[in-house]
């Protein structure tokens, strides 16, 4: 499985529904008492008048979720490269007193100047970037001196009872591979990649895990992940009958979550 396949990412994003399926196991399953989009706000610790760039911003949940927390007087510009999730965005944010501005951008060449932020949000996307180097440099680049870089993304052991059940019954390459693979974007290998270009502060861990209690969000969340006419029904099949048995047996399938994030920071020396 590549993440930063062209076609894999455009397929997946080319409207909401894959991810609107993904989300919905976590915010059904979740075992901890703070969600993964309020833990996050919390580190992006912002404040009033701030210039804030999210870049892949999906549809907007974090805004959403959070709308009520985001300071008067901060400015939000949201980008994606996929029309398809931001038409979604700006569905999902009408109504709301944040008035985003939206731009389709390619993280690799952003189309604003140099300087114009003081934090960049970069959650959950890199791994989708074929050069991650030229996105980093670009994420700096439109960062104030001084400004504050959050990116967030998965532990490389995220998910891994569920992807080995997927190798074990016969659906192997639509997640990871259980094995760590040190070219994938992970939270082990992130930190030194964004250290080339800003410093590095601190990262932060959250554990939790899913308490998978119905096997049709778990199907959603499966079917999610394979190319238009890839997956295997039968496999699938005998994925939903273990599934079903382990939640009859214990209550929940049980599967270890854990993603985190890397702050950073770009040096007030910097021009």
């Amino acid at each position: 499985m590549n993440l930063a396949d062209r076609a894999y990412v455009a397929e997946q994003y080319r409207d909401s529904s894959r991810f609107d399926a993904r989300v919905q196991i976590y915010a059904l399953f979740d075992q901890s008492p703070e969600p993964w989009m309020r833990w996050l706000f919390e580190r992006l610790s912002l404040s009033p008048r701030e210039r804030v760039l999210e870049v892949g911003c999906g549809t907007g949940n974090l805004w959403r979720e959070n709308a009520e927390r985001v300071p008067h007087g901060a400015t939000l510009v949201l980008t994606d490269a996929a029309p398809g999730m931001l038409e979604q965005a700006r569905a999902r944010l009408a109504g709301l007193s944040l008035a985003p501005e939206f731009r389709q951008a390619d993280a690799q060449a952003l189309p604003f100047p140099d300087a114009s932020f003081e934090l960049v949000l970069a959650n959950h996307m890199l791994y989708h970037v074929p050069d991650r180097a030229r996105a980093l440099a670009e994420l700096a680049r439109v960062l104030r001196p001084g400004g504050r870089l959050v990116v967030g993304t998965n532990h490389w052991t995220h998910l891994l009872e569920l992807r080995e059940l997927l190798e074990r019954f016969g659906l192997a390459g639509l997640l990871l591979a259980p094995l760590r693979d040190r070219s994938e974007f992970d939270l082990e290998t992130a930190a030194e990649e964004i250290a080339a270009v800003l410093d590095v502060q601190r990262v932060e861990r959250r554990r939790s895990a899913l308490a998978i209690r119905a096997v049709e969000p778990l199907l959603a969340y499966v079917r999610s992940m394979a190319p238009s006419g890839a997956l295997s029904e039968s496999a699938l099949d005998a994925l939903a009958r273990h599934a079903a048995r382990q939640i009859e047996l214990a209550g929940a399938l049980h599967v270890g979550i854990e993603a985190g994030v890397v702050l950073a920071r770009k040096p007030v020396s910097a021009a």
